[in-house]
C-alpha cells in the first residue's frame, strides 16, 4: 500500500466485509481473498462468473472456462448421487448432515421431504 492508509486495518490482518467492498480491495491489490481448503459453492459460482468476464474479452479464455465448468458438474453430480443416497436412507444421521454445506442441506431436506411423502403415499401411515 505503500503510503496509503487503509482504514484501521494492518498489513497481513484478516477482517470480514462485505463482498463487494472485498472484491473491489483484491482487484485494487490492497487486498487477497483467504484461501480455503475447500472450494464453496458461492466461491464456484463466483469463479465461473470471472471466466465468463474474461472470456468476452478474451476468447482464449474459453478453454479455461469449459474446464472450470465441467470440473463444477462433475463435483456438483457426485454431490448430488450422494444427498440422494443419505436423504433415502431413512435415518437421521446428523453426523453426516452436519457436514453439508447450507444449500446441500437445503437440498437434503427437500429430497428427504419428497421421499417421505413418496412412501406415505404408497405405504400410507406405515412409510417409516
Amino acid at each position: 500500500m505503500g503510503d496509503r492508509v487503509l482504514g484501521p486495518y494492518r498489513q497481513g490482518q484478516e477482517v470480514e466485509l462485505p463482498l463487494w467492498i472485498a472484491t473491489h480491495f483484491v482487484q485494487m491489490g490492497y487486498a487477497k481473498f483467504r484461501e480455503e481448503d475447500q472450494l464453496t459453492y458461492f466461491q464456484v459460482r463466483r469463479l465461473i462468473k470471472e471466466l465468463k468476464a474474461l472470456e468476452a474479452k478474451d476468447r482464449a479464455k474459453g478453454r479455461d472456462l469449459d474446464k472450470a465448468l465441467s470440473l463444477s458438474r462433475d463435483i456438483v453430480n457426485i454431490r448430488i448421487k450422494k444427498i440422494a443416497s443419505l436423504s433415502a436412507s431413512g435415518e437421521q444421521p446428523t453426523e453426516l448432515t452436519s457436514n453439508l454445506t447450507a444449500e446441500e442441506l437445503a437440498l437434503y431436506q427437500s429430497i428427504r421431504s419428497s421421499i417421505d411423502a413418496w412412501k406415505r403415499d404408497i405405504l400410507g401411515r406405515e412409510a417409516s
